[in-house]
């Protein structure tokens, strides 16, 4: 399974230098949370789209050079499975963790790359 995963980490990252435009993220879009059962999750997708290795199409992977906007993961991601795309639990599994071993097997530092949840998903504070 991580060999798959690696692969399709590797497969992404040369696909994405096939993007002739850049993209600029709004203001709001910098941070993103995702509210899950476990806790939110923040995404850093300021920070991440300046790293080196990354590009749009690293994550938004159905982008093709044309297009001028970007569609959100929960548009093809649903949180039920169908036929054409993983529910959106698993892509974002895949796609982050993925990266994360990816880069840290490569040398650099990543976000978290073990399997707890706790080091993504945060519950607030109870007062």
């Amino acid at each position: 399974m991580r060999l798959k995963t690696s692969i399709f980490v590797l497969l992404s990252l040369f696909a994405s230098n096939l993007m002739a435009a850049e993209l600029t993220i709004p203001d709001e879009k910098a941070v993103i949370q995702f509210d899950t059962k476990l806790g939110t999750v923040t995404f850093a997708h300021a920070m991440h789209a300046g790293l080196s290795i990354t590009e749009c199409t690293t994550c938004h992977h159905k982008m093709k050079p044309e297009d001028t906007a970007v569609k959100p993961c929960h548009e093809c991601h649903q949180h039920k499975s169908d036929e054409t795309s993983p529910k959106t639990k698993t892509a974002f599994h895949t796609r982050c963790t993925g990266c994360h071993e990816y880069t840290v097997a490569g040398g650099q530092h990543a976000g978290p790359v073990k399997k707890k949840c706790r080091l993504c998903h945060i519950k607030p504070a109870k007062n």
